[in-house]
């Protein structure tokens, strides 16, 4: 059997719109190439309550609305996985704000992955995926509504970075177990402005380049990575998450897969600039933003610590 992404618990957070389709029909895709246990359908509400009204003079017709969310999300489940898939399912309805609902069930269920939908046209719902990528304690998927849903090609931004290695070891186990090409992508030290003579900013920015190939060949054994892997190698001029972005649609790629620090990362940022800022940029790309599990929750009992 080929080796399979570790996402044991899965929290999916449906919102009853026409993307609760797509988001499932992706996940059902995906995660049928990983190792899931457990799997967490979610749906929040200001108020599960029906208008006091419409319960009186309907009660004996209508059933709870918990019991109506409930055959809602089993069926979009049943039609979207299919009776074949063997996880262990259970529906979270939960009233109350989205962010602070998920962030509590994805602590107490223990969660390794969230997914949720990316709507392009809605400035509340891009920061709560936002929120949920920077301080949940656990990876999060973002789906836009328009997501092909099949993964031929895997877009990764390569830093070098012992963090950015879950990145490189998760890509590598998915392109196996779905069969995709893996197009990586490193931004190099720029050479503009460190000199004022033309040739010798040309020499430099020749030496960074041949610099940055050494580096690749370098993590790329150290990691025992495919030889078939290929990184193109391209100066950061001030743009490198729009770079990629252009890059990831032009070449029609089906998932970016990027880590939530980078090489520069310190203990007290909770994601680095590079995520956040492709987080906020795309709206096309299905974006999976790699956490080391409860990381930023080790770093808030620290930081308490120290306060107390």
């Amino acid at each position: 059997m080929k080796k399979r992404a570790p996402f044991s618990r899965v929290l999916i957070a449906l919102e009853g719109g026409l993307q609760d389709d797509i988001i499932l029909r992706y996940s059902a895709y995906l995660l049928s190439h990983m190792r899931v246990d457990s799997l967490y359908l979610m749906h929040v509400t200001e108020d599960l309550a029906l208008p006091q009204e419409i319960l009186e003079k309907y009660q004996d017709l209508l059933p709870p609305k918990e019991e109506q969310l409930e055959k809602y999300l089993r069926e979009l489940y049943n039609a979207s996985f299919g009776e074949k898939a063997d996880y262990k399912v259970q529906s979270i309805l939960s009233e109350g704000d989205p962010f602070e609902q998920i962030l509590r069930q994805s602590h107490i269920k223990d969660i390794d992955l969230i997914i949720m939908g990316r709507r392009s046209e809605d400035r509340n719902h891009q920061l709560l995926g936002a929120r949920l990528a920077e301080q949940g304690p656990c990876s999060v998927l973002l789906v836009p509504m328009h997501a092909h849903l099949e993964v031929n090609e895997i877009f990764l931004p390569i830093d070098f970075s012992s963090h950015g290695e879950i990145a490189m070891h998760f890509t590598q186990e998915l392109s196996e177990s779905i069969n995709a090409e893996v197009r990586g992508i490193h931004f190099y030290a720029p050479a503009r402005g460190f000199l004022k003579n033309a040739e010798a900013e040309r020499e430099l920015r020749s030496a960074l380049r041949d610099t940055a190939k050494k580096e690749w060949i370098r993590y790329k054994k150290d990691l025992k990575l495919p030889q078939n892997w290929t990184c193109e190698l391209i100066e950061n001029r001030g743009e490198a998450p729009n770079h990629a972005l252009f890059l990831a649609e032009h070449f029609g790629s089906d998932l970016i897969v990027i880590p939530s620090k980078g090489r520069t990362a310190s203990a007290a940022v909770l994601m680095g600039s590079f995520a956040k800022e492709m987080i906020r940029i795309n709206r096309k790309v299905p974006l999976l933003i790699l956490k080391k599990k409860r990381e930023n929750l080790d770093f808030f009992e620290a930081l308490k610590g120290l306060l107390d």
